[in-house]
This record gives C-alpha cells, sequence and structure tokens, in this order.
C-alpha cells in the first residue's frame, strides 16, 4: 500500500510538469508567431545587402533576382560608401563624390560614391558602361 503512494506521488509530480511544460510552450509560440508574422509582413528581416555588379550593368539587373534593388539605401557620405566598399571587398585606389547617375560605382581602380546632387529619378535603373561596376543595394542576400 505505500509503495502504491509513493507510485501515485510520482505520477503527480510527472503530470504537473507536463502540465506546466505544456503552458509553457503554448505561451511561447503565442508570442513567437506573431513575431515572425509581423517579420514577414514588413517585407524582409535582414538589412540591404550590398553586390558589385558586373561592368555596364543596372542595379535593377544586378538585384533582380534579389528582391529588387532599394532605391532608399544610397550612401550619404564618404565614410557609408567606404563601409559598402568593405562590405563587398573592394578597395578603392582613391574615392571622390563622383556625382553621377550610376554612383556609387568604380572602375576596377576608382570609385566615386555620390549620386546626382539634383533629382535623377530612379537611380536603380542607371547604368555605366562596360568598364563600369555599381555598388547595388539589393533587398536581399539571396538570389531566388
Amino acid at each position: 500500500l505505500k509503495l502504491f503512494g509513493l507510485k501515485q506521488q510520482r505520477w503527480q509530480l510527472v503530470s504537473e510538469f507536463c502540465s506546466e511544460l505544456a503552458t509553457t510552450m503554448a505561451w511561447q509560440r503565442a508570442l513567437l508567431l506573431p513575431t515572425i508574422v509581423i517579420a514577414t509582413a514588413l517585407g524582409r528581416s535582414t538589412a540591404t545587402v550590398w553586390v558589385l555588379g558586373s561592368g555596364g550593368v543596372s542595379c535593377t539587373t544586378v538585384c533582380q533576382a534579389r528582391s529588387g534593388c532599394d532605391e532608399s539605401a544610397w550612401p550619404t557620405s564618404e565614410e557609408d560608401f567606404n563601409k559598402i566598399a568593405a562590405d563587398v571587398r573592394h578597395s578603392c585606389e582613391t574615392t571622390q563624390a563622383g556625382q553621377a547617375g550610376y554612383d556609387p560605382s568604380t572602375d576596377g581602380r576608382h570609385c566615386g560614391w555620390s549620386g546626382p546632387s539634383e533629382s535623377y529619378g530612379a537611380r536603380c535603373d542607371a547604368a555605366g558602361d562596360r568598364s563600369t561596376k555599381r555598388f547595388c543595394p539589393c533587398n536581399s542576400d539571396k538570389e531566388l
């Protein structure tokens, strides 16, 4: 009889533990699911991914398989551009403002970081000549 009482007590402890565990997991699911839904609804869960394109190609083309080009991500200072160049593992011999519609760009040695000073339209669509490679702000790091 005493042995039966101990088994029943042990069973009750296991049952309480499982009940608490199920409640904890339910709360985790209840909090995690809305977080995932919100992150998905915002359109992306990571920051802009910079890609150095091929010569003469627009960022629209470079980013086509990476959820498009982010028109709002252009660098606003030379310091911002230097971080972008480092991210794509490119070293500029010299860096200047540039101010062409296809900037930020490089010819392989020299870089221009700042786009045109006046309204240009969609900078993602601009392309330089065959020797000009663009630094492109893509919305995703994976090609689809």
